[in-house]
């Protein structure tokens, strides 16, 4: 093998013999990948660790969320970013051994690949000063920039970067150009100061048109903007439409589409995603027993045993 990959508990690769310093002794250019939730030594090290109590624990729950409440993340993002930080540095680790022979180590900690991703609200609190707050899906430094409802029930994501924007924004989509230079408004802070008067403004302006004729308004001036978007519409997105981002996969219920994995390949058709067909449960013991050594008769008595 070219690279192990284990998340067991700590210490239990080191008892099985599957240590890097074991196995780098008989294999040098070995690339061993070791996952825990906070690393293998230090005061952590034998915690137990799931994705939320990660997103808890790395700050992540403090800054996201309601004013009156901390959210999770919809999706396991402690999880995914440790997979991803593994598969970053694989691929280093792969490049380095190109260069000298010899594999490495690496300890992925998922607590550290979320605090690597908390350095924006990480460096608002540097020296006791005070962290971004909690502030749903609208941005917490910045107004306006966050969702926005329609006159037709839809919600439109918007953000202003700048006074030019600001201005623009004023003229062409509010159609109240004396808004700008109106004192309350006149700078980001003071828009965050008087976010909601401003925000009252907005609503009886944006509740006066339906999403599409909003996002033709704030596009027209090149104001960022995107649509709220629920699972079902991201099914049907028009941008991943386009793009034949979608692929048909075979599952034992029947076939699903499935989205492909980022990145457009231009060097051949060797290069393609593989998109293989999901296997049924048990679908090829046979196979991987046999690739292990097993013979066709210990396989039957792995069966009779039902211990496969």
């Amino acid at each position: 093998a070219d690279v192990l990959v284990q998340n067991l508990a700590p210490g239990a690769a080191d008892r099985l013999g599957l240590s890097y310093d074991v196995l780098s002794a008989r294999y040098p250019q070995i690339i061993v990948c070791g996952i825990s939730g906070y690393g293998p030594d230090g005061p952590y090290r034998d915690k137990k660790a799931y994705d939320l109590l990660i997103q808890s624990e790395s700050g992540f729950l403090s800054v996201t969320g309601s004013p009156e409440a901390s959210a999770k993340a919809g999706s396991s993002i402690a999880d995914i970013a440790a997979g991803m930080y593994a598969y970053t540095n694989i691929l280093c680790a792969l490049i380095a051994r190109g260069k000298t022979g010899r594999g490495s180590r690496i300890d992925i900690s998922m607590l550290e690949c979320m605090v690597e991703w908390m350095g924006f609200p990480l460096y608002y609190a540097v020296d006791n000063q005070a962290p971004p707050p909690r502030a749903g899906a609208a941005h917490a430094t910045i107004f306006p920039y966050g969702p926005f409802e329609t006159g037709d029930g839809k919600t439109v994501m918007l953000g202003l970067q700048n006074e030019r924007e600001w201005k623009a924004f004023c003229d062409r989509v509010l159609e109240q150009p004396a808004l700008a230079d109106d004192l309350r408004f006149s700078s980001n802070p003071r828009r965050l100061e008087n976010r909601d008067a401003l925000r009252a403004i907005i609503r009886e302006v944006f509740m006066q048109l339906d999403a599409p004729q909003l996002v033709r308004r704030l596009d027209a001036v090149g104001i960022a903007n995107a649509n709220l978007n629920d699972m079902h519409d991201v099914w049907q997105h028009a941008q991943l439409a386009a793009r034949e981002r979608w692929a048909n996969v075979q599952t034992p219920n029947g076939t699903i589409r499935a989205p492909l994995p980022p990145g457009m390949p231009s060097a051949g058709p060797e290069f393609t995603p593989r998109m293989d067909p999901i296997p049924a449960l048990g679908q090829h013991t046979d196979e991987i027993l046999t690739e292990l050594g097993r013979t066709s008769s210990q396989i039957d008595a792995l069966r009779a045993a039902k211990a496969v």
